[in-house]
């Protein structure tokens, strides 16, 4: 009994002390919970914290936006307001300049009238008053196509209908252009089915109309060329319409022309006439035609204003017309001396001014395109070139580019004439070798000055540079004396550039980005300057004092043709000898040494 109670005693011993280890694994466990409660509430405040942390920063950032979009908000209603403002004070601008334009173009056509019709006048000025009266109408249609376009109507709005013959309102505006007619040789007739036939039109529009598809008409038509303007009564659609047509055997129309031809059909359709322009099957050159319905009635509905008629625009007498025809055909001769100048323009009446202007001096030869004045350039050699820049066929730039890069017309002066002014235009002219740019309108003592000065300056270059290597050792630095202050200056600035140069002779990537960093100058400033001084393009002036330098080396006799050929900075022997033989008219070989009776 007493083991049996021991036993249980034993029992009850083992029992208590597992649940005693029971309860104290448990109560670790709990502590252990408790800390990593504790641990994740720590963290969870953390989290609260930086929570709040964030909000904050949004709302601050919220806030900054919207401060931001306030402001610029508030900067482009500023914006807009002073655009308002600047469109206001343009258009104020722009309505009192035409305004006042109107009355010294009027005193100016009034006094250019008179003057077309006094008998009195020699051939020459006649021609100049004429050419002159014809140029300010032509002014007088821009300013009124600016004026109607400005109030945000085009050239086809503001009709003030009028009854008029159309005949003679036709002799009348073909009279202004006998000189440019004669000029050309051009076989000119006009066919009219009736000797007068009124019809109800816009007088000055239909002036813009009939001198715009003329104009067009003779720029496209070569020397001895046919232009032919019928006027005629001719059934369309069953109804009775005058048919207007100008027919020429020339070139199709260019761009520009066919920015005035649209005009003139826009004018048209606003006033239910029609304007056609074809090109004539089986036969060269261009028609235009206007059909004009008859009478009154087909205007009633429209919003026209019906007028009194206009005065008559001047008209020539039959002894005026071949006054100035035999002036023009005859006038001015070739000379047979002096420096060769060649004029490159499709205007007519450009070509006639200069040559006019420029006979007396210089023997004048003549080019309608790009195409023909590079093939004239090479034929003729002229001293100098007057290009104009906008161009059928071949425009002003690529002209002078070809120009430039043959070598029998590389040292040719090349004057740009354009109307193109901004700085793009001017880098394009002079990277494609152009000597100077001159901007229409031009002033002509400005252009004959600067004509001379180039050629001038030409031919100091060309003496320097083509001088003997034996010459004195000055020679290679040395510039011809100032003519003045600007010369004298640009004597300083070409010693810099040249002792440059020649400070990089062996170095054969050498070019124009590192001479402007030398001299602390933009690729295009440079380039200007170079030009300005030297009427060199920076290769060519490279090339030359290389080649100068190479020439001296070879009197030495001290390196080989091979050796002479590396130290200023050629890469090939081919180019080396090309070049070396523009400029001094032996191979490197044969230079220096005596010639062979």
């Amino acid at each position: 009994m007493e083991m049996v109670n021991q036993f249980r005693t034993l029992i009850a011993g083992l029992f208590n002390n597992k649940q005693e280890k029971e309860e104290r694994q448990g109560d670790g466990e709990v502590v252990k919970l408790k800390q990593e409660n504790e641990e994740l509430k720590r963290t969870v405040d953390t989290l609260t914290i930086k929570n709040r942390e964030i909000q904050q920063l949004m709302v601050q950032k919220i806030r900054e936006t919207d401060d931001w979009g306030h402001e610029h908000e508030a900067k482009y209603k500023e914006a807009i307001r002073r655009a308002e403002e600047l469109e206001k004070l343009h258009n104020s601008f722009f309505v009192e300049a035409v305004h006042e334009m109107r009355t010294p173009l009027s005193l100016i056509l009034g006094y250019l009238g008179q003057l077309v019709q006094n008998r009195e006048l020699d051939g020459l000025v006649s021609t100049q008053v004429l050419s002159a009266y014809r140029n300010t109408l032509a002014l007088q249609d821009m300013m009124y196509q600016l004026q109607d376009i400005r109030h945000g109507d085009d050239v086809a709005n503001h009709m003030r209908i009028a009854r008029y013959d159309l005949v003679d309102i036709t002799k009348q505006i073909c009279d202004l252009f006998v000189d440019w007619i004669a000029m050309n040789n051009i076989d000119f007739k006009i066919n009219t089915q009736t000797p007068v036939l009124w019809v109800w039109i816009d007088r000055r529009k239909m002036e813009y109309a009939l001198r715009t598809m003329l104009s067009n008409s003779l720029k496209n038509t070569f020397m001895y060329g046919k232009i032919t303007i019928d006027i005629a009564v001719v059934k369309v659609d069953g109804k009775s319409c005058c048919s207007l047509s100008v027919q020429d055997d020339g070139l199709d129309a260019q761009d520009s022309a066919r920015i005035g031809l649209k005009q003139i059909a826009d004018m048209a359709e606003s006033v239910h006439a029609k304007f056609i322009q074809e090109t004539m099957e089986g036969q060269s050159g261009t028609r235009c035609m206007i059909l004009i319905p008859l009478g009154k009635r087909s205007l009633m509905e429209l919003p026209v204003e019906f007028v009194e008629p206009d005065s008559d625009l001047v008209n020539l007498n039959e002894l005026q017309k071949e006054e100035i025809a035999g002036f023009v055909q005859l006038i001015p001769k070739k000379k047979e001396t002096g420096k060769k100048i060649l004029i490159i323009d499709d205007s007519d009446q450009i070509r006639w001014f200069l040559k006019l202007a420029l006979g007396k001096e210089y023997q004048i030869f003549e080019a309608r395109n790009g195409e023909e004045g590079v093939m004239m350039a090479k034929k003729e050699r002229p001293d100098g070139i007057l290009c104009d820049v906008m161009m059928p066929v071949k425009d002003g730039f690529t002209t002078c580019r070809e120009i430039k890069t043959n070598p029998a017309t590389s040292q040719t002066v090349v004057i740009m004439l354009t109307a193109k002014v901004e700085n793009e235009d001017v880098i394009a002219g002079i990277e494609a070798g152009a000597d100077d740019y001159i901007t229409k309108p031009f002033d002509l003592e400005v252009l004959r000055s600067k004509l001379i000065s180039q050629l001038k300056r030409r031919e100091q270059m060309r003496a320097f540079y083509t001088q003997s290597a034996t010459d004195t050792e000055e020679a290679v630095v040395a510039v011809p004396a100032p003519l003045n202050e600007i010369e004298a200056a640009g004597n300083v600035f070409m010693n810099k550039i040249v002792k440059i140069i020649e400070e990089h002779l062996d170095d054969p990537c050498f070019d124009a980005k590192f001479l402007a960093d030398e001299m602390s100058m933009s690729i295009p400033t440079l380039y200007r300057r170079v030009k300005a001084f030297s009427n060199c393009s920076i290769l060519e002036l490279t090339r030359s004092v290389r080649i100068k330098h190479a020439a001296e080396l070879i009197l030495q006799q001290r390196y080989s043709i091979i050796e002479v050929c590396e130290m200023v900075g050629f890469n090939d022997m081919a180019t080396f000898r090309k070049r070396f033989t523009e400029q001094y008219g032996v191979n490197p070989s044969q230079y220096g040494q005596p010639v062979k009776a």
